[in-house]
């Protein structure tokens, strides 16, 4: 019995830790977004070949699609912390959203899957230490998510046995 209490406490620091690097690794994925934007638009969009009427156009149709690149981001910041706070929610004992398990899931399941992307940019050499760097970010996510996922099931198995004796 003492030894389950210990286990439990174990895995309700790691899923807690877990939610707070859930968060956190949001905002960066917010800020990887930002990077990435900026240096797209730098290398993409030149506003000097617009002349007369097709200037005020091309701004437009720039500002809009900013404007839903940063409605998707503040969508995908907003689930990385609902999934996080109600990770250390559930992790102190405070009421939560059961959702955020199932959230989690899918979170690691697209980033696993996002992490096959790297194979091609690591034929650029030119930026290879980015690459590298961001590819340990997203592995670092991964195995964060999957501390959130591991620690959930683990802490509710050991709630139905003590639940049962």
């Amino acid at each position: 019995m003492r030894n389950d209490k210990v286990k439990l406490r174990r895995f309700q620091d790691d899923l807690n830790v877990g939610g707070l690097g859930v968060v956190i690794l949001g905002a960066w994925d917010v800020l990887k977004v930002i990077m990435r934007l900026i240096i797209e638009l730098n290398k993409q969009i030149d506003l000097e070949e617009f002349v007369g009427e097709e200037r005020p156009v091309a701004v437009a149709v720039i500002i809009a699609v900013i404007a839903v690149i940063i409605l998707f981001m503040l969508l995908i910041f907003k689930i990385h912390m609902y999934i996080g706070l109600n990770a250390s929610k559930a992790a102190r004992g405070e009421p939560y959203k059961k959702g955020y398990y199932t959230g989690a899931v899918i979170l690691l399941v697209l980033s696993v899957l996002g992490m096959f992307t790297y194979i091609h940019e690591l034929k650029d050499l030119d930026n290879i230490e980015t690459t590298v760097a961001s590819f340990v970010v997203d592995l670092t996510s991964v195995y964060i998510l999957w501390i959130v996922v591991s620690s959930t099931r683990k802490i509710r198995e050991l709630g139905s046995l003590q639940a049962q004796e």
